[in-house]
Order: structure tokens, then C-alpha cells, then sequence
């Protein structure tokens, strides 16, 4: 059980229980990494793929990417809503979305890759179960986020400290170096050692290459001239297999440690749940105050 300063208890009662869908297992992914790794495109084709975004959205999107001369960023603008974040083609806040899969149902969390934004990286790694680290195979873009000051590493370490304990590396713009199995072979090699460093072990890193922009790799198995090498699966196909935490006990007291809070009509408060369940009608009771909410 991880410690928080604040936690929240309930008094749960079953008959407020309300139908939820007990055929997925709900689950959250943080994708962290440099700026310009394609963290916001591969969050985008994923919805885009899912069709969890209406086709007269996705026009829209592509019209304003096309007026601002940028018309690959259409994907991005699917996770980056402020007119900042589409103007500069950067994000800045925590993008959220969600998507079922065959057994899991997704929330997902596109954090911003600019060093300047860590703060906003670090409430949707303490939000996740799982991590999705994006490195970019373009020559040059990977060797600038894996050095001292690259976000890289930074991340990583952050995923780690905030309970993360699976990352998922997706090397992403596998097409921009025609799939050469040697750059994503260099790429793991120069990765790992430092991951395992961090408290990784082989057994929680999954590798898959893929090409966020074009969707290879992402949905169906990848195939093509110079991808015969991989032979794992795609990267929906891992998302739906991945393990969940088994440390967490749907039958325990409620814990949710309080990440952020806001004052609307009521006190709105963000956190993950760590231990037991939680009905729609429960009345919780903020700690060490004890107010009720």
C-alpha cells in the first residue's frame, strides 16, 4: 500500500450499487517521454482506431490542421484541445481519454514531453497503472532525450517512483529509418541497462515498434518490406494482455490518495484507487480531517 498524506474511507453501502461493465478490467496508461516522441499522435490513432472520436470531429481536426500548414498534427489535436497546445504543436496540459478493448477498459493519459511541464507529467503518472514510454527511432531524436538533460531518463525515474510498474517502450517512427531492426536493436541496448537501473526489471518492460503517424503496428500485426524481423504482436493486441497490479484488493478498506482537488458546487477531487471499491452514493470521509464528502 503506497502512503499518502490524505486518504479516503467509505461507508459502503450495497444497495447504492449501480451496473458496471464486468466483462473489462478497468486499467490506466500514462504515455511519457521527450517532446516530439508522438506521444499525442499515437494517443489520437488509438481513438481514432477505437472510433472513440465522431468522423465529423476527425474533419474538423484536419481542416484546422491543413489551415495551420501542419497536416499530420489532425491525430494530435484528437488529445491537444487548447488553442496553445495546436498553435505550437506542444503539449502542456494532461490529455485524457478513454477506449475498451476486448478485456480491459482504457483511461488514458498523454502527458507533456516538455521538461517545463513535469509538474503536469507527474499527476498522470500518479494516476496510472501502466506506462507507455515513447522513444522516437529518428536519428538524432532519440540520442536528444536519452542524454543528462533529455526527458527521457527524467520520466522514466518519475514512472517509477510514482508506482508505475510496467512500461510498455514504443519506439515510435519506426518508418522515418525504413524499419531497420539495427536502430531499434541500438535503441534497446542503450535503453535497458538504464531502465533495469531504475528498478525495471526485464520482466516488466515490453518493446514494440511501431509508426504512430501511419498506424502500422498499432491495431493489425505488422508486415511489409524490411518488418519480417518483429515478431511480437501489435501494440492493442499487448494493451488488451497486459497484467494488471495484483496488489490491489477490490475487498479492502478504500484508499484513494488525493493528487488534486477542485471547488466547484462540491469538492472535486482526482486520485487512483489503490484498495477496495467504490459505488456511486457512497459517502467518503476525507483524512486526517474526517469531513465528509
Amino acid at each position: 500500500m503506497k502512503k499518502a498524506h490524505k486518504d479516503v474511507v467509505v461507508n459502503m453501502n450495497p444497495d447504492d450499487a449501480v451496473e458496471v461493465d464486468t466483462t473489462r478490467e478497468p486499467i490506466s496508461m500514462v504515455f511519457i517521454g521527450h517532446v516530439d516522441a508522438g506521444k499525442s499522435t499515437i494517443c489520437g490513432n488509438l481513438m481514432y482506431m477505437m472510433d472513440v472520436v465522431d468522423a465529423r470531429i476527425i474533419e474538423k481536426y484536419k481542416q484546422e490542421a491543413k489551415d495551420k500548414g501542419r497536416d499530420s498534427w489532425w491525430l494530435a489535436y484528437c488529445m491537444d484541445v487548447s488553442d496553445e497546445e495546436k498553435s505550437k504543436g506542444k503539449t502542456v496540459e494532461m490529455g485524457r481519454a478513454q477506449f475498451d478493448t476486448k478485456s480491459k477498459k482504457y483511461t488514458i493519459f498523454d502527458a507533456p514531453g516538455h521538461k517545463n511541464y513535469v509538474p503536469n507529467m507527474i499527476m498522470g503518472a500518479a494516476l496510472a497503472d501502466v506506462g507507455g514510454l515513447v522513444i522516437s527511432a529518428r536519428k538524432g531524436e532519440f540520442e536528444a532525450g536519452f542524454e543528462k538533460e533529455g526527458q527521457t531518463r527524467e520520466h522514466a525515474q518519475l514512472a517509477k517512483s510514482l508506482g508505475v510498474q510496467k512500461l510498455v517502450i514504443i519506439v515510435n517512427k519506426m518508418d522515418d529509418c525504413r524499419w531497420g531492426q539495427e536502430r531499434f536493436d541500438e535503441i534497446k541496448t542503450k535503453l535497458k541497462p538504464f531502465l533495469n537501473a531504475t528498478g525495471y526489471a526485464d520482466k516488466d518492460l515490453i518493446w514494440v515498434p511501431i509508426a504512430g503517424l501511419t498506424g502500422q503496428n498499432i491495431k493489425d500485426p505488422l508486415d511489409g518490406p524490411g518488418a519480417s524481423w518483429y515478431k511480437g504482436k501489435p501494440l492493442l493486441t499487448i494493451l488488451d494482455e497486459i497484467p494488471v497490479d495484483e496488489g490491489r484488493d477490490p475487498e479492502g478498506p478504500l484508499r484513494i490518495p488525493i493528487l488534486d482537488k477542485m471547488k466547484d458546487k462540491d469538492l472535486i477531487v482526482h486520485g487512483k484507487v489503490e484498495s477496495g471499491t467504490i459505488r456511486i452514493g457512497d459517502k467518503l470521509a476525507i483524512m486526517p480531517s474526517g469531513n465528509l464528502a
